[in-house]
C-alpha cells in the first residue's frame, strides 16, 4: 500500500499478515517492526468500529520507530476474508477471542505486550482482559464504547430491513452521527472521518455485528479487568463522554483517566508519544483512577 511507504522511508518494516482463526475468519494485520524490535515490547493495536488505518497515522509515527507495533482490523472489515456457508459470529465475545489468538500468533512467549484500541477496539479489548484471553501489561483505552444501544429506527433496520438496503440508509447513519453524536463544528475531522467509514463499510458483515452487540454493555467486566489500564478521552467528543469514561474508569481496580482536547488529538502525535512513554518501565505499577 503506498500509505505504507511513509513508514519504510523511516527504517520501519511493515508487512501485511493474514492470521487465519479457529473459526475460520481470517484477518488482515499489519505488522511495524525496526531492527532491534525483539529486545523490546510488542503494542498490540486493536482499531474502532468506525475506524481505519489511515486514521491513526500520525499516533503510529510516534510508536513505531520504538516498539513493533501490530495494528489489527476487526472481522467486521471488508479486509477480513469469511469463509464460505453461514456468517460467522461477530458478538464480543468472538471479537475478544479473535484478540487472544492473533497476540497468542504473532507475540512470542515471554515478549511484554501492551495493548491499544479506539471505540469497538477497547470495547473488545476490556472483554479479552476480563475474560482471561490475555494478560498485557498495560492498556491504552481510546474513547471505548461502553453500551450499545441504538436508536428505535436503528434497532428496525438491524431486525428487519436486508442488508441491500444499506446502499441508502447509510446515509440517515451518517447524518444521525454528525448531528446528534459529533461536533461537526469543533471536530469537523472526526465527521469526515465517520462519513468516510460509514459509506464504506461492508453491509453485510456491519448489520450482523450491530446486531450482535445491540444491548451489550461492559459494566459487569470493569471489576474482573486487572491490568494497569490508561482511559484516554477527549474533553469534546460527544460520542464518547468525559463523564462516562470517568465512571468507567473508576471500574477497574488499576485505572486511570487522561483527558485530551479533542478526538483530533486522541489520533494524533501527542497520543503516540503518550502511549510509547507509557510502554517504557514503570507503567506496569498500580495508579488510582484519576479524574479530570
Amino acid at each position: 500500500m503506498r500509505e505504507l511507504l511513509r513508514y519504510e522511508t523511516r527504517g520501519i518494516l511493515v508487512s501485511k499478515t493474514p492470521v487465519t482463526l479457529s473459526d475460520g475468519v481470517t484477518l488482515t494485520l499489519f505488522d511495524f517492526k525496526t531492527e532491534a524490535w525483539e529486545d523490546k515490547p510488542v503494542l498490540l493495536f486493536v482499531a474502532g468500529w468506525l475506524s481505519a488505518l489511515s486514521g491513526w497515522h500520525e499516533v503510529l509515527e510516534e510508536i513505531t520507530p520504538h516498539y513493533r507495533v501490530i495494528y489489527m482490523e476487526s472481522r467486521e472489515k471488508r479486509s477480513a476474508r469469511l469463509p464460505k456457508g453461514p456468517l460467522p459470529r461477530f458478538d464480543i465475545d468472538r471479537l475478544a477471542g479473535d484478540i487472544g489468538e492473533v497476540a497468542a500468533e504473532l507475540v512470542p512467549p515471554g515478549t511484554p505486550l501492551y495493548v491499544a484500541g479506539s471505540s469497538l477496539g477497547s470495547t473488545a479489548l476490556i472483554r479479552a482482559m476480563a475474560r482471561g484471553r490475555l494478560s498485557p501489561k498495560g492498556a491504552f483505552l481510546i474513547s471505548p464504547v461502553t453500551a450499545f444501544a441504538f436508536p428505535a429506527w436503528g434497532n428496525f433496520i438491524i431486525r428487519f430491513l436486508p442488508p441491500c438496503f444499506f446502499t441508502v440508509i447509510r446515509y440517515l447513519i451518517v447524518w444521525y452521527l454528525v448531528n446528534f453524536r459529533v461536533d461537526k463544528k469543533k471536530e469537523p475531522e472526526q465527521a469526515r472521518k465517520y462519513t468516510r467509514t460509514v459509506m464504506d463499510a461492508e453491509p453485510i458483515r456491519l448489520k450482523a455485528n450491530a446486531g450482535a452487540l445491540n444491548g451489550y454493555t461492559l459494566w459487569a467486566d470493569l471489576p474482573k479487568v486487572n491490568t494497569p489500564v490508561v482511559v484516554i478521552g477527549a474533553a469534546s467528543d460527544k460520542l464518547h463522554g468525559v463523564e462516562e469514561i470517568t465512571k468507567m474508569a473508576t471500574g477497574m481496580p488499576h485505572a486511570r483517566v487522561e483527558v485530551m482536547g479533542s478526538n483530533k488529538e486522541t489520533h494524533s502525535g501527542r497520543a503516540g508519544r503518550f502511549i510509547a512513554e507509557g510502554m517504557a518501565p514503570g507503567f506496569e505499577e498500580p495508579a488510582e483512577a484519576r479524574h479530570p
